[in-house]
């Protein structure tokens, strides 16, 4: 088949779909199938390694996800190629493409929770845009040939809109830069780690309200910069923890793993998420997670994370110097972790995701 993948969020400037989108495709190729493949990038050097080893591959198609020409544009790039299958690796389907496609719903967590707090638009347009986005999103679901998810989770969420046979669950993986060999950060005073956004439902002010009861802990943020980022900062000054809160911004794997090795742990307090591949990447380095006690994490994460209640800053605050005092503790989490990494491995992730391809395309 000839099969073209939406890579234009690939790479690591968007997060968790960035990263699901490049391994997919690192793997995809890995696989050696007989399949022609198409992948459509929006800037030139955004996978410096698929522009040198398959160039033929790449199909630029520089425009904006999110966006109206998005919807209007993109359409003609993917139906130039006259692909029997697209691959559009997150919700924002154009609503006018109407050749076959399967599409990955990562989470509903906007369907799930609506927050005025998560933007920075006046009210008026972000009801214009959260009615546009549920839109889209439905009609993505609707009207894909499969729908992948990375969790059972999630699986459940978008059975409401299609139906359990057009969903597949394929669990993600983690990259060869988390293991416990390699360089270890040395700091001079105990940390937490958080990786990832700062987006309301993330809720890292959790983490500030634990550091006023641990004076000795400090707290490492490794977040891109976002519109979040001010908001939050007034938050630490607000407690007096400009100390005590350092923010590292955008690391390479190595250096987020030498953190994750030299750390009481990661800590993940969401209300909310799809996956949390974060906490596999800690474990894999040999790190305890912190992780709220929500469905999504207790299916990932099985028994190798200490829970904490998200609204309940005590619990966090008692699991911390549990490990601190206990070693055999630590010890026990870090091999539940060994085991429970078994289950998560991008080429799989890739071989099944071929397989949808191959059964989807088999009927349309």
């Amino acid at each position: 088949m000839r099969i073209g993948i939406d890579a234009r969020l690939a790479g690591s400037a968007h997060a968790g779909i960035g990263r699901y989108t490049e391994e997919l495709l690192r793997n995809l190729f890995g696989l050696k199938t007989k399949h022609e493949w198409i992948i459509f990038l929006r800037n030139r050097d955004q996978l410096p390694w698929l522009e040198k080893e398959y160039p033929q591959s790449i199909r630029w198609a520089p425009i904006t996800h999110y966006t109206v020409r998005e919807q209007l544009q993109m359409p003609m790039f993917l139906k130039r190629e006259q692909c029997d299958l697209i691959h559009i690796p997150h919700f924002n389907v154009p609503v006018l493409y109407n050749r076959p496609y399967v599409v990955t719903i990562h989470d509903l967590l906007w369907h799930e929770r609506r927050d005025r707090h998560a933007t920075t638009l006046s009210p008026i347009m972000h009801a214009l845009k959260y009615h546009a986005y549920r839109y889209i999103a439905e009609k993505a679901i609707q009207r894909a040939k499969h729908v992948i998810v990375p969790t059972e989770h999630v699986k459940h969420a978008v059975q409401r809109y299609t139906t359990q046979e057009r969903i597949s669950v394929t669990y993600e993986g983690i990259s060869q830069a988390y293991s416990t060999q390699g360089k270890t950060e040395t700091r001079t005073y105990p940390y937490l780690v958080y990786t990832g956004s700062l987006y309301p439902h993330k809720n890292v002010e959790y983490v500030l309200d634990v550091l006023l009861h641990l004076p000795e802990l400090h707290f490492v943020v490794i977040s891109s910069r976002s519109v979040f980022h001010s908001a939050f900062w007034r938050e630490v000054k607000a407690r007096k923890l400009e100390s005590r809160v350092h923010m590292e911004g955008y690391l390479s794997d190595e250096d987020v793993a030498a953190l994750y090795r030299a750390s009481l742990g990661l800590i993940f307090p969401s209300f909310s998420e799809g996956f949390g591949l974060p906490g596999l990447e800690a474990m894999a380095s040999g790190g305890v997670v912190f992780a709220s006690d929500i469905p999504v994490f207790r299916e990932v994460y099985g028994k190798a994370a200490y829970y904490i209640d998200p609204h309940d800053v005590m619990t966090c605050v008692r699991g911390i110097l549990a490990i601190q005092k206990d070693e055999s503790f630590r010890s026990a989490l870090r091999s539940e972790a060994r085991k429970q990494l078994e289950q998560y491995s991008w080429q799989e992730m890739a071989k099944s995701t071929v397989a949808i391809y191959e059964r989807v395309g088999s009927v349309v």
